[in-house]
């Protein structure tokens, strides 16, 4: 009997465990990274190189943001890919290194320890030498000192482009994105302003009708009326707004003149520094008084003269109410948190729907909900409707418990995933195993087919009809093999994502109600059609793929 290799032995039962990771490549690019070497393209490359040359990884898409910080994970290209990853579709991504993931300690460090693996994706950073599947390189304290740099680099950069910023502010330089209606940034220095004549009649007129003592919302209907474009209208329209979150009808708000009326800019004075937001002091952005503004005086044209500003601005004062007049938001204003916060939007005009304080009686107060812009009468466009805050969560709770129903049996998930796949996790692996040794014997095959021309009892003909014939055979096997490899992998991911589900699910029916937790993790947004009809956005509606 002829000896049978045990190396042979060992890497046919390697190929059998083997599978094939459907991989995403994540790209991201700041506005301050200027080097070459992290250029999208050159990130890319590097990965579709590594890629290549890895027979267990398959590029199924690349994802990128260009000009995003790395401080936080509010990016659309992150989020398109972590959509692709909720779906089932991507089970493993792969960065040139860690500062291109994020540059946020602690949430990197949550996205690499908890997120990621709980929804069974694998994670590969070239660079680093960094991959969560194999155990040698995932030192758990190598990954926090490098996401503690790339963090302090971070804030390092934000302290420095912060002290730069308010050196130019303080210059009376123009350091905003957008310029304010009524001007445009100079073609021979961007950072001055020149008034913009197309418009400038509009914002004499809008404070005009202000000092005559209209409110901001007649204001705002009025220009509505008028048909006059509103800024935001106006900056698509030119091309210089690509983004406008979901919003489908651009109208003049009252909130817009109320801005535009109290802004020294107007009157040829320079005032910036209004909001302060700094990673350097883990600052978020917050509105800052007027007395903390940096104000430069006659830095460019004024439209409006001093004496129409000054009368627009007694106007407010004199039509305010005495409550308002001493009006404090720390004071005044508790932390709004509510189930659906920053969820609703409208499905007519796109706009966020607002929460409103409706009084039943003396020991209880309750809320509502209604679109600004149909509260305000600011266009015939809207009409949702307004609706309650309890009968709201009491339909939301409804829909969820309903989506429970379909989803909590995990054992049930996994089974009808695989019927509709037509194979258990056995008949599975039994097939792989039978594909390889098919595979196997007609690589053989071959091997004997050229030693048995190499004795000359074929001929050249004959022997690459013949060779053709086991390698297309062999190229059908290996693509079907990769095939069932990625649908098990699809399908592994898939349960993983169950079992923390079901988790939340199981959370929900024992407390018999919603929760923040709850509805942050099974909810991505709600949109409001009318006060009978809503439309809910889940974050795992399709994570089984139409099984269920």
């Amino acid at each position: 009997m002829s000896r049978i290799s045990r190396t042979k032995l060992s890497v046919a039962s390697q190929v059998v465990t083997c599978a094939t990771y459907n991989t995403a490549i994540y790209a991201r690019l700041s506005s301050e990274d200027c080097k070459e070497a992290n250029s999208l393209e050159n990130q890319i490359y590097m990965v579709e190189k590594y890629i290549e040359e890895r027979q267990d990884l398959k590029h199924c898409g690349t994802f990128t943001d260009n000009g995003e910080t790395g401080t936080n994970f509010n990016r659309d290209g992150f989020a398109h890919m972590m959509d692709e990853v909720r779906r089932g579709n991507i089970n493993c991504i792969v960065v040139k290194d860690l500062s291109r993931f994020g540059r946020n300690y602690i949430e990197t460090g949550e996205y690499l320890e908890k997120i990621l693996p709980f929804m069974g994706v694998r994670f590969i950073s070239v660079n680093d030498g960094l991959d969560s599947e194999d155990a040698n390189s995932t030192d758990a304290l190598i990954i926090s000192l490098k996401n503690l740099v790339n963090d302090v680099y971070a804030k390092d950069i934000s302290q420095k482009i912060s002290s730069a910023l308010r050196t130019r502010q303080e210059q009376g330089d123009f350091v905003g994105g957008l310029p304010p209606y009524g001007y445009l940034k100079s073609r021979e220095n961007h950072r001055k302003l020149v008034v913009d004549d197309e418009v400038a009649h509009i914002v004499r007129d809008v404070f005009d009708w202000k000092a005559e003592g209209l409110g901001d919302v007649a204001i705002a209907r009025r220009l509505n009326e008028l048909g006059i474009p509103s800024p935001m209208k106006r900056w698509v329209d030119k091309g210089w707004v690509k983004r406008t979150g979901g919003t489908k009808v651009f109208l003049w708000r009252d909130k817009t003149i109320q801005l535009m009326t109290t802004n020294p800019v107007y009157i040829g004075h320079m005032a910036q520094g209004k909001f302060k937001q700094s990673i350097c002091d883990s600052v978020s952005r917050h509105a800052k008084t007027k007395d903390q503004w940096i104000v430069v005086e006659n830095t460019h044209e004024a439209i409006i003269d001093a004496v129409t500003f000054d009368k627009a601005q007694e106007m407010r004062l004199q039509n305010t109410s005495e409550f308002y007049k001493n009006y404090d938001r720390s004071k005044h204003v508790k932390n709004g948190q509510y189930l659906f916060k920053g969820m609703l939007l409208c499905g007519n005009c796109g706009s966020k729907i607002v929460r409103r304080k409706i009084r039943e009686n003396k020991h209880e107060t309750k809320f509502s909900f209604v679109c600004p812009v149909e509260r305000g009468k600011l266009g015939s466009t809207c009409n949702v409707g307004s609706f309650r805050e309890d009968d709201l969560s009491n339909t939301v709770c409804s829909l969820v418990k309903a989506q429970v129903e379909i989803m909590v049996d995990e054992n049930a998930l996994a089974q009808k995933v695989a019927d509709k796949n037509g194979r258990t996790g056995k008949d599975t692996a039994k097939q792989i195993f039978d594909l390889q040794q098919e595979l196997k014997r007609l690589s053989n095959l071959r091997v004997k087919l050229f030693e048995t021309f190499a004795d000359k009892l074929l001929t050249e003909d004959e022997y690459v009809a013949s060779k053709n014939k086991y390698t297309q055979k062999i190229n059908s096997i290996k693509e079907l093999l990769g095939t069932i490899e990625r649908d098990n992998a699809t399908a592994s991911t898939k349960q993983a994502q169950a079992a923390k589900l079901k988790q939340t699910l199981d959370s929900l029916i024992r407390q018999g109600k919603l929760s923040a937790e709850i509805v942050q993790a099974l909810i991505c947004r709600i949109t409001i059609h009318s006060s009978d009809r809503l439309e809910i956005c889940w974050n795992f509606s399709d994570m089984y793929g139409g099984a269920v």
